[in-house]
């Protein structure tokens, strides 16, 4: 029924029609195939973020325990093994982590974004109850990236 339709068009008819189906066949593709795949793909992006996240509380959470059981009073945390987990969660790349005589720990950071280094202090201090004792924070000359040098201790 269709096809006798479609033969009881014109050429002309039939060739505009063969056109409008392949274009929408191509919207449909394109509207699936990337679209669709570029919104999961930042959802993933998020989730694995999220899971980071958790994963370094689950790792200070298992340090403290361990330290308990070792019979430490006070809550003694490994500084450069948290500090580098946290930076790893929110993508910084660490310049240096040199810690001090004192107990403290200066890391820097180079041309890193500014969201994810307020992120990173967010969660050294409300998570792990870090305190930044100094920070120094410059711009690095493109949009939003800046270069920080912090001096952290154990609470």
């Amino acid at each position: 029924m269709m096809r006798q339709w479609f033969e009881s068009l014109s050429n002309r008819d039939q060739i505009a029609l063969v056109i409008l189906g392949a274009a929408l066949g191509l919207w449909v593709f394109v509207q699936l195939i990337f679209v669709e795949l570029d919104g999961r793909r930042e959802r993933l992006k998020g989730g694995n973020q999220a899971l980071a996240q958790q994963l370094m509380r689950v790792d200070l959470k298992v340090e403290q325990l361990a330290a308990l059981r070792a019979g430490g009073s006070g809550r003694q945390v490994n500084l450069t093994r948290t500090l580098s987990q946290a930076s790893e969660a929110n993508g910084l790349a660490v310049k240096r982590l040199q810690p001090n005589s004192r107990g403290e720990v200066q890391i820097r950071f180079e041309g890193v974004a500014f969201d994810s280094l307020l992120q990173f202090l967010e969660q050294i201090e409300g998570v792990t109850g870090l305190a930044v004792l100094d920070a120094s924070i410059s711009s690095a000359g493109q949009n939003g990236g800046v270069n920080a040098t912090l001096r952290i201790a154990g609470s």
